[in-house]
């Protein structure tokens, strides 16, 4: 599954169209996955346990679940272009722990979380930064354990289990029809 998100950001498929937002990197991931034999359901519910001492909010839908070959996979995706940086970050997180608990709860083989943007802050030190943005910028920052809210009702926390090292997964788009001249994609691979 990863040498095809892979592929799908280093060469579009030529019927792909620019991705302006969540919902259309959504669409053209799903005609990728169909074409190659796959079934795709979109937004599927799941209820999910939070993890004890996580006061984040739980998702309910997965934007993907990929069935291929025997294989399940969930996919959570995020395409931030409109700033609410750290928030963002967060929701990221939130969405690591959302797939990780679908893997525990055993209704999907292996997971992704996806961010495509063309916002640089998501992966460049502009000086002014907090302990979540370093997690997505500092090459070797484990993301694991508890994340803290970063702003606005800082009270809630979400607890992400695995080690993951975001800011070391940030790969360029090559393929300019995606989202322009500067774009980068992360994704981070979530297992049982």
């Amino acid at each position: 599954m990863e040498s095809v998100l892979a592929s799908f950001f280093e060469k579009l498929p030529e019927s792909c169209g620019p991705i302006y937002n969540e919902r259309s990197l959504q669409l053209e991931l799903a005609c990728l996955f169909r074409a190659q034999g796959a079934q795709v359901e979109f937004e599927r519910p799941f209820v999910i346990a939070p993890l004890e001492g996580s006061t984040c909010p739980v998702k309910s839908n997965l934007d993907l679940l990929i069935r291929n070959n025997g294989q399940t996979t969930a996919i959570e995706l995020k395409v931030p272009l409109n700033g609410r940086h750290p928030e963002t970050l967060y929701d990221f997180c939130n969405d690591i722990a959302f797939v990780e608990g679908i893997l525990r709860a055993g209704h999907a083989d292996t997971g992704f979380c996806v961010m495509l943007t063309s916002d640089r802050v998501f992966w460049s030190d502009s000086g002014r930064g907090s302990a979540i943005h370093n997690l997505f910028r500092r090459k070797g920052s484990l993301l694991n354990g508890a994340i803290q809210k970063p702003t606005g009702a800082a009270n809630t926390t979400v607890f992400v289990c695995g080690k993951y090292y975001p800011a070391d997964r940030w790969v360029a788009v090559r393929d300019t029809r995606l989202m322009g001249d500067e774009a980068k994609y992360l994704a981070i691979e979530i297992k049982p």
